[in-house]
């Protein structure tokens, strides 16, 4: 049995987000700003970037750092970049990894893990070459903070990004959905939807 791979229309169908909303991520994605998607445990983060991969034109490379195989190439324009625990240091899979996006050269990374490889790495040498969407945990309203603390990023690393969207999950039905976007001005966050 094959998982089923969201795409924006079922983000539209499914109440997790707006068509207002979709238009809006889609044109900051095809201006290749950096966004960064958080949320709590099970609130639909990968989904959400799956669904995403669909409003990356065909011919734009996509680059997909993952752990365990938890991120499928279900396109043709996906280079998956697996990572896991496997005897190296960490330092050994990021500078691999660093190595491997070079080499695909993608028009946008995804960050779909962050236990496996040191992220803030990755970004510093990395965001100003290419366009970025990160998966962030985020516990509490104050989302600047749990970025910062999650991704262990400083202030000019997040300063490098454009977009914060939330997700929301419901406890009691288990509905997941975009709360709100943001744009990240002046280390703070703008609601534009």
């Amino acid at each position: 049995m094959g998982v089923y791979i969201f795409k924006p229309e079922d983000l539209v169908r499914y109440e997790v987000i707006t068509q207002e909303c979709l238009e809006k991520l889609k044109e900051k994605i095809l201006r290749k700003e950096d966004i960064i998607i958080v949320g709590g445990p099970r609130a639909g983060k990968t989904k959400l970037i799956e669904a995403l991969t669909f409003l990356i034109p065909e011919n734009w490379k996509i680059g997909v750092i993952t752990a365990y195989n938890e991120f499928k190439p279900f396109k043709g324009n996906i280079y998956v970049i697996n990572t896991e625990f496997d005897g190296r240091t960490v330092e050994e899979r990021t500078s691999e990894v660093i190595e491997k996006i070079k080499e695909i050269d993608p028009d946008y990374v995804i960050v779909d893990t962050l236990h496996t490889i040191d992220v803030p790495r990755i970004l510093k040498e990395l965001i100003d070459s290419y366009g970025f969407i990160v998966t962030s945990l985020a516990l509490s309203r104050d989302l600047l903070s749990e970025i910062v603390h999650w991704l262990r990023i400083d202030e000019e690393i997040l300063g490098k990004f454009d977009v914060v969207i939330e997700l929301y999950r419901d406890i009691q039905t288990g509905h997941r959905k975009v709360n709100a976007i943001y744009e990240i001005k002046d280390e703070k966050l703008e609601k534009i939807c």
